[in-house]
């Protein structure tokens, strides 16, 4: 803010930006304007320009990439998780005959088309990884085309890609593309469409070789879990048995750590703006302070937190505080494998001894309780009927401590 007289002002053009260019915009006030008293003067907000005026000549490269393909993949991140865009991108791949996927922050945007591939990048099943793998070219609708999307560019070998977004310096920011087109995803994709109409151009079958493919195949195949540990919590059935507990409506957020990889794969979103990363830094502990602010923005629906128990050590108590204050519906799930996960599995890897991994954390569900919440601990597979009856009886915060084997938790 510029002084307490252009507060309006400032304030406008922080919300304009963060609309246009659909990324966060921190407004920074002064501490001592904060108690000025200033005459307020209406200051309406713009609409955003969305970029609806074409390139012909980059529609035009773009296009005949587009009609050349027999293997399309659509692909759309976060930049296109709005409703006309998810509707165009659809109606695109229904013409094109290209299976639709996903980066992870746009996850669930096609959860109910059944020609989805699910994530696309190194968190996709192994049969959409053979899918993409057939694939001859990649249509990119809102997703930067980072190191994790194309797993270090791999996904991309041998496939030409077209990429589409409304900022121009995401725009081969990570990857080198084949064409790439400057505007709104919706207005793109149906140029594209009417392009391929005027063209004749026949769909592909690759979209339905999809379909008939994964017709009987699971959303994540859990594999068998480890012989050594039998006895103990399976991570994965775990994990996604208590997931299928919580609420369908509801926004989740996620801790940084080594479980988060597998455990992407195990949780179900009912859209992308219903995600929250918060591992964009590589820390831990930014879990807790991340779901306060989304419960803030839910509008009632239930918040729920998957963290590691060194991340809710390093910032998840205090906040858990603030949860119970501002009563929040909120559902934290603290894996603890009393270990810092990073860390144990080097040791292992070398054949060392993990020991100074390994912590003797209190116990956390009592300490929630302790902390004006609700705690419940899960130390058996038969332990999940008491978790149940906490998720549907819960009045405040709820924790769940899930007691894990550091050696059964995995990375991918």
């Amino acid at each position: 803010m510029r002084r307490p007289e252009t507060a309006v002002q400032d304030l406008r053009e922080a919300l304009w930006r963060a609309t246009a260019e659909r990324r966060t915009i921190v407004l920074n006030v002064p501490v001592d304007y904060v108690w000025k008293e200033v005459e307020y003067q209406h200051d309406p907000l713009p609409p955003a320009d969305r970029n609806t005026t074409l390139d012909p000549d980059a529609m035009d490269h773009a296009v005949g990439i587009v009609a050349a393909a027999e293997r399309p993949i659509v692909l759309a991140g976060r930049g296109a998780a709005t409703p006309s865009a998810r509707a165009a991108i659809c109606r695109l791949a229904e013409r094109l005959g290209a299976p639709v996927a996903t980066t992870l922050r746009g996850k669930s945007l096609f959860s109910a088309d059944p020609g989805a591939l699910g994530v696309f990048g190194t968190l996709s099943t192994s049969a959409a990884l053979d899918q993409i793998g057939k694939s001859d070219c990649v249509i990119a609708f809102g997703a930067s085309l980072n190191s994790w999307t194309t797993d270090s560019g791999a996904l991309l070998n041998g496939k030409r890609v077209v990429q589409c977004d409304t900022d121009p310096q995401a725009i081969r920011r990570h990857i080198d593309v084949d064409a790439a087109v400057l505007g709104d995803a919706a207005t793109i994709a149906d140029a594209i469409i009417e392009y391929l109409d005027e063209a004749e151009v026949p769909a592909r079958r690759f979209r339905e070789d999809w379909i008939e493919k994964s017709a009987d195949l699971e959303d994540y195949e859990i594999p068998p879990a480890s012989t050594s540990l039998v006895g103990s919590i399976p991570f994965r059935e775990t994990v996604r048995a208590i997931d299928r507990l919580i609420p369908e409506d509801r926004v989740v957020v996620v801790d940084a750590g080594r479980f988060m990889f597998a455990g992407y794969k195990l949780l179900h979103v009912p859209d992308p703006h219903s995600l929250v990363h918060t591992c964009n830094f590589g820390a831990i502990g930014l879990g807790m302070g991340n779901a306060i602010g989304a419960a803030l923005a839910a509008h009632g629906r239930p918040v729920f937190l998957v963290c590691g128990d060194g991340g809710f050590m390093l910032g998840g108590i205090t906040e858990f505080v603030s949860a119970v204050q501002n009563g929040i519906d909120l559902i934290v799930m603290v894996l603890n494998d009393s270990s810092y996960g990073a860390e144990h599995i080097q040791f292992r890897n070398r054949n060392m001894d993990p020991a100074r991994t390994l912590f003797r954390w209190p116990d956390l569900s009592a300490l929630a309780i302790t902390l004006g919440g609700e705690g419940v601990t899960m130390r058996v597979p038969g332990d999940l009927t008491t978790v149940e009856k906490a998720i549907v009886n819960r009045t405040r915060p709820l924790l769940i401590e899930v007691e894990l084997d550091p050696d059964d938790v995995p990375i991918e």
